[in-house]
């Protein structure tokens, strides 16, 4: 029997036990189950293994050290451009490592960062930004690095957080010295919860929506997301944001596509409280090899073209 048959399996034997026994078994099955498998593409990104120093966020959280994967191009240049890229909730794993090797192939510098391990995502995603800001100050400080071309891309966790490190708000707050990145790729950032809690003030990141930049910034959204509302529900979102941030914002809705669509891993469903726009639930997340082919190749030719050289 295959993995991902017996994974399968596993999932729908599990879907049969009612109520909080279901959700503890589905997280205890993913937890044993979505390890590597053999032949599986390597978790982290190509590069050296570098340690960042950390940053303070003031009124928020302080992080001591930030260890990251840095990658340069086969014919690194002066004045490169470069790349962060922000993992998910489980840790980084493999999808980072999967782009890199694609942006690094097309003269981008990538730094994929580790921010938690699988099982510790914090409560506040707010907690997640001093690792994002330090690694664009070191980034910015690289002597063969353009701080004037740096981009930031995610995926769900890191999604949502590069999506709203687009907001002139957040980069307020993340201090002057942190450089302002000049394009954005957000994966599956959910959308429905987001639109919802951009509008509260008890919320991190109230009214970001507001002020969001004119950066160029694209984002991948598949049309079965269980985090999310609707075949298109980033729509609502981005119709919040200035005119300006929407005329330079582009939405790909992939037809079919799950949460994590492009992920090296096997099929998992987990149960997240951020599931159906914040109302619980269970996720299914189904690997698409060719949707995730094909939306690597759009993000490099994104990032090759709005960070090239003025």
């Amino acid at each position: 029997m295959g993995r991902g048959t017996l994974i399968a399996r596993v999932v729908v034997g599990l879907l049969a036990v009612p109520g909080v026994r279901r959700r503890l078994l589905l997280l205890v099955a993913t937890a044993a189950l979505i390890g590597p498998s053999q032949g599986a593409a390597p978790a982290e990104a190509p590069g050296e293994p570098v340690t960042i120093p950390g940053t303070l966020v003031p009124g928020c959280c302080l992080v001591t050290e930030v260890p990251a994967r840095f990658g340069r191009p086969a014919s690194a240049t002066d004045k490169m451009a470069a790349v962060l890229i922000l993992h998910g909730s489980g840790g980084v794993d493999g999808r980072g490592a999967f782009y890199a090797k694609t942006l690094q192939e097309a003269g981008i510098t990538t730094l994929e960062i580790t921010m938690f391990q699988a099982g510790r995502r914090p409560q506040r995603l707010m907690e997640s930004m001093p690792y994002a800001a330090a690694a664009l100050k070191w980034l910015a400080g690289q002597p063969n690095i353009d701080s004037r071309r740096l981009g930031v891309m995610g995926f769900s966790w890191g999604g949502a957080m590069s999506m709203l490190m687009s907001s002139e708000l957040l980069q307020e707050r993340l201090g002057k010295d942190v450089p302002k990145p000049a394009a954005f790729a957000s994966f599956y950032p959910l959308c429905s919860y987001w639109a919802v809690d951009l509008v509260n003030p008890a919320h991190d990141f109230y009214n970001a929506h507001t002020r969001m930049s004119a950066a160029p910034m694209l984002i991948y959204v598949g049309t079965r997301d269980d985090y999310e509302e609707g075949e298109r529900p980033c729509d609502a979102l981005i119709a919040m944001w200035p005119a300006a941030a929407r005329e330079h914002t582009t939405v790909r809705y992939v037809e079919g596509a799950t949460h994590a669509f492009d992920s090296q891993r096997p099929i998992v469903s987990v149960y997240d409280q951020y599931v159906h726009a914040g109302r619980g639930g269970t996720a299914s997340m189904i690997p698409s090899p060719k949707d995730a082919a094909d939306a690597r190749d759009a993000v490099v030719r994104f990032f090759v073209e709005n960070l090239k050289r003025e």
